[in-house]
């Protein structure tokens, strides 16, 4: 099995874990909306300060969508044979982590997008 049919295999387990079956679905547009930005983020910000800010942010609200986003990626980093938290690497480890990350970012939001409901749906 290829690295992105692992990534895409996995991303699709992860977010169809997070439909909701209620009529309002606060948490799953929540996490539509996150995982649609993900790729952004990262590509702006960097892993790192992207960590840190899925962090900062799951500490306000305790358990909401940007701790099972940050879950997620560490869940999809374990499967795939690295370590689940990329903090103190080398250039060349953190270069890999942030391709990884990515990629996995792009599949969360297609899956997203393409199992989860928006808000006025």
């Amino acid at each position: 099995m290829s690295l992105e049919a692992k990534i895409a295999g996995k991303a699709k387990e992860l977010v169809a874990a997070c439909i909701e079956s209620n009529k309002e679905h606060p948490k799953e547009t929540a996490y539509r909306a996150l995982c649609e930005s993900f790729p952004i983020l990262l590509r702006t910000c960097g892993l790192a300060n992207t960590l840190g800010y899925l962090d900062a942010k799951s500490g306000e609200n305790g358990d909401d969508e940007y701790a099972t986003l940050r879950a997620h990626l560490r869940q999809q980093l374990a499967q795939l044979g690295f370590s689940a938290d990329p903090g103190g690497l080398a250039t060349a480890d953190y270069m890999l982590y942030s391709r990884l990350a990515l990629r996995i970012a792009m599949w969360h939001k297609r899956l997203a997008q393409a199992l989860l409901r928006k808000k006025d749906e």
